[in-house]
């Protein structure tokens, strides 16, 4: 156990390295994205369809006037549903001069089980709760966490500061975020431009590891081996089709339609 510990702790400031790495939380020079709602069509191996999910951006809410605020909703559709009955509905509300996040809500239902995270930033803290509601008896298991460190992104607040910068050719952008309760490290690298679905598209490298809270190493993350996403090279720079290639296959959220709000 000693020795185990030893080589624990050796190697703990080598897998902290990358907090030099991260991208300050500073907006590109990229225009804001306009109000707009977005869907997207999940598939496996670009063939079954599998679900579907609507993004809709920056729509003015009467509860939550001062905050810059995204809905992402949706889930499973058809066979997949019948082998996986998922829903989600998640709520991020922004600071909407410097889009960091203030809050955070994420609700996903599996069927026998649903969870709820509820989430809240505060100078380096960010601070969740955790709930699974058994859904047959209504038991619940609460867990609490934090996370110190400064920047932190939510999903959303990930999603426009990366399209805000400048994307050359080359570049690389290092997050951290909290997809739900747990920290989680993202990579970005811009691969070049080409035409994808008839587009023209910025096409980037997206990789993820886990980040222990407390010792904040890296660990890896194998549920998702990598990622190639696509934006649209416009003025828009929303995802075209997010290809990862996952533990169950290749999953793929590709742009089906698009709406000014």
């Amino acid at each position: 156990m000693k020795v185990a510990a030893i080589i624990l702790a050796l190697s703990l400031p080598a897998l902290a390295d990358w907090k030099a790495e991260v991208t300050p939380a500073t907006l590109g020079p990229h225009p804001k994205l306009a109000p707009q709602e977005f869907d997207y069509r999940l598939s496996w191996n670009g063939m079954l369809d599998a679900g579907k999910l609507t993004f809709t951006f920056g729509k003015p809410d009467p509860k939550f006037p001062t905050d810059y605020v995204s809905r992402v909703n949706g889930g499973s559709t058809g066979i997949a549903s019948k082998l996986y009955n998922y829903k989600v509905a998640l709520i991020s509300r922004l600071d909407p001069a410097t889009l960091k996040p203030r809050a955070f809500v994420g609700v996903q239902d599996e069927g026998k089980e649903i969870v709820t995270t509820r989430s809240t930033w505060a100078g380096t803290q960010v601070t969740s709760e955790h709930v699974t509601k058994v859904a047959k008896t209504g038991a619940e298991t609460k867990v609490e966490s934090k996370f110190i460190f400064t920047p932190v992104h939510d999903v959303v607040s990930a999603m426009l500061h990366v399209r805000s910068h400048k994307l050359a050719n080359g570049d690389k952008l290092t997050l951290p975020v909290m997809p739900f309760n747990r920290p989680y490290l993202l990579r970005i690298e811009v691969l070049g431009r080409e035409k994808f679905a008839d587009r023209d598209t910025i096409k980037l490298s997206v990789a993820l590891q886990k980040i222990e809270p407390k010792t904040k190493a890296l660990l890896p993350y194998k549920k998702m081996k990598s990622s190639i996403l696509w934006l649209s090279d416009d003025a828009n720079r929303i995802p075209v089709e997010l290809r990862s290639e996952v533990f169950i296959g290749d999953v793929r959220m590709t742009l089906a339609g698009a709406r000014k709000l």
